[in-house]
């Protein structure tokens, strides 16, 4: 949600880091698989380690070359469909290292697995929409409420705070930060999906009329 409010805004600020980046003749794809690589690593690593504090803070630093590869590739007009592509598939990896590794350590699987399915059907609801010709040309009603944006930074508050904070009823808060990005992101699945369903109604009733 926050993304597709202030798109525009964020885009401004990162494309000045893009330019020093593109300075080092780094491509945006080249940036995309560091993104991938240092986030493969990260999780292995945490496996290892255990340390919540510094898996979250890590996190969210791999995450922000996650705006580095399209502020590269706006600024130097290296734009492709190839690159968009790599870009979005290797984000569904990333969400799967960072949600297992979190299972791995913690043993909190069901919301784990909740959470990474949900983000999952939100990507592909969107997907396959758009192969059946219902792109986000025509966005209605409220943005979508749970993106990646938000599910990694919940992700990194819960991971970072985990330590320094008591049990709540019982448990740790990164067990009910977890139970929340779950919930949450299966709302945004469904309203996704909903939305997407809307769309290609409305489509199949112009194809009819026509």
């Amino acid at each position: 949600m926050i993304d597709e409010l202030y798109k525009d805004q964020m885009d401004r600020g990162w494309d000045a880091v893009g330019r020093v980046v593109a300075r080092t003749g780094l491509t945006p794809n080249a940036v995309t698989w560091i993104g991938l690589a240092l986030a493969a690593a990260n999780a292995l690593f945490f496996i290892w380690h255990q340390s919540l504090l510094a898996y979250g803070l890590l996190v969210a630093l791999v995450e922000l070359l996650d705006n580095v590869d399209g502020a590269v590739a706006r600024v130097t007009g290296a734009s492709s469909k190839r690159g968009a592509y790599l870009d979005a598939t290797t984000d569904r990896y990333k969400d799967g290292f960072i949600l297992l590794a979190l299972g791995v350590v913690t043993q909190y699987w069901l919301p784990v697995a909740l959470a990474l399915s949900g983000s999952l059907i939100t990507s592909y609801a969107a997907a396959r929409a758009a192969m059946l010709g219902a792109g986000d040309q025509d966005k209605k009603g409220l943005p979508d409420l749970f993106e990646r944006l938000e599910r990694i930074g919940v992700l990194c508050l819960g991971m970072v705070a985990t330590p320094f904070c008591p049990l709540i009823l019982g448990n740790t808060v990164i067990f009910w930060v977890l139970w929340f990005v779950a919930i949450m992101t299966q709302i945004t699945a469904v309203q996704r999906f909903s939305r997407k369903l809307s769309q290609l109604r409305e489509l199949d009733t112009q194809e009819e009329d026509s």
